[in-house]
């Protein structure tokens, strides 16, 4: 009954933003300096409700408030809607969640290794932004994971890319030439963040098989 409850709140709350975002874009759009506190709610509740995408939202606080208030209001928003879904799917689904990877024994096997090794594998997730977040979020709180290693690896794994939305949308109204370069040093450090999850993932299973 509870997981029925919270999902209906969830669809109820997502629909209502859903109705009213032309109304929300014209708030965010707003130039006033006053909005900048209610900015960081506003960035928790886009990354729980995305009723536009987070990544347009995360472009126009750099736009609007430089990259490095920018870059911290971005971070406080995916980080802080990171942690609350993660404990709404814990407290209201995990047991769920768990039946259903008992079902699958590769998938079983899948989140042992993910348990055991959970600081890195949530912090290279998040470093490498072609997971989605949601997914990373249910995954880890259906696991055994703790919330503070979760909290931790997101917090910090999140910093990159949430500085980088920012840097672009500030940088396409003011100085549009410097965003290849910024783009361009993003894909060095996505290469980096890579080459160093597989030889992670080739070490563990060196360490597994013997």
């Amino acid at each position: 009954m509870k997981k029925w409850v919270l999902l209906f709140g969830y669809a109820f709350v997502f629909l209502i933003g859903f109705w009213q975002k032309e109304m929300f874009l014209d708030w965010i759009e707003s130039d006033s300096i006053q909005l900048l506190p209610l900015m960081f709610l506003a960035s928790v509740i886009l990354g729980l409700f995305p009723v536009i995408p987070f990544g347009l939202f995360a472009g126009m606080m750099g736009a609007k408030f430089g990259p490095i208030w920018g870059a911290f209001i971005n971070w406080t928003g995916s980080v802080g809607s990171a942690w609350l879904f993660f404990l709404f799917v814990r407290y209201g689904y995990q047991q769920t969640g768990r039946h259903y990877l008992a079902k699958y024994p590769r998938l079983a096997l899948l989140t042992r290794a993910f348990e055991q090794n959970a600081f890195v594998a949530v912090l290279f997730a998040r470093l490498i932004p072609f997971i989605p977040s949601p997914v990373i979020n249910i995954y880890a709180a259906i696991s055994a994971v703790r919330f503070p290693t979760f909290a931790l690896a997101t917090a910090i794994g999140k910093i990159p890319t949430m500085l980088v939305f920012a840097l672009l949308g500030d940088q396409l109204f003011h100085n549009a030439q410097r965003s290849l370069l910024t783009l361009l040093a993003y894909a060095g450090f996505l290469g980096i963040a890579i080459l160093l999850y597989r030889r992670w993932q080739t070490r563990g299973k060196a360490k597994t098989s013997s």
